[in-house]
């Protein structure tokens, strides 16, 4: 009899990767490979390029709530900025029938539509802290939306969070730790 859960409760949704584990290291794969990043932001001009691939993580979720009608995604780096924060990935406008978003979609722009980044990016940007600099925490965060998928293109993170207030139905988050060197 305590194994029913009452009427009223509702299930979780959930966010899952193949690619990231939550919590633990973010494989060097999904790590950005820009070679115009500061190495120091203190130390103008030098350059140092990263060593990941770029690829987005397989991400997908299950339990949405009923009256969902498109989802956004989210990567944000809350170390980033000397902790003020920097945001690799605003993606929404994704449909409420998809309940994955495969390995590369992001890197790709397939399925969603692309907000801005920090860096003006509208596709996933893979996480790569300063050199020097000790692992950074990475958040991947699924919104689901009672918003049909209709926003425009190329919102910023905080754009977007403004644009979809009060019409947040539920989220779910994984998180890991990525640097450039382990």
């Amino acid at each position: 009899l305590l194994a029913v859960p009452p009427a009223w409760a509702a299930p979780w949704m959930t966010l899952t990767s193949t690619s990231i584990k939550d919590g633990e290291r973010i494989p060097m794969k999904f790590g950005g490979k820009d070679d115009t990043r500061l190495c120091d932001p203190r130390v103008p001009g030098k350059i140092c390029p990263c060593p990941g691939q770029n690829v987005s993580p397989q991400l997908a979720w299950q339990g949405a709530p009923k009256n969902t009608k498109s989802f956004a995604i989210l990567m944000y780096d809350i170390d980033g900025r000397f902790g003020a924060g920097v945001s690799h990935w605003v993606a929404y406008n994704i449909a409420a029938t998809a309940t994955e978003l495969p390995e590369g979609a992001g890197t790709a722009g397939k399925g969603f539509t692309g907000g801005a980044g920090t860096r003006g990016n509208a596709t996933y940007l893979g996480p790569c802290p300063p050199e020097g600099a000790g692992p950074h925490h990475y958040t991947l965060t699924l919104i689901a939306l009672d918003l049909a998928p209709t926003l425009p293109k190329g919102l910023s993170r905080e754009a977007f969070l403004d644009k979809v207030k009060g019409h947040m139905l539920s989220s779910a988050t994984i998180g890991g730790l990525f640097a450039r060197h382990y």
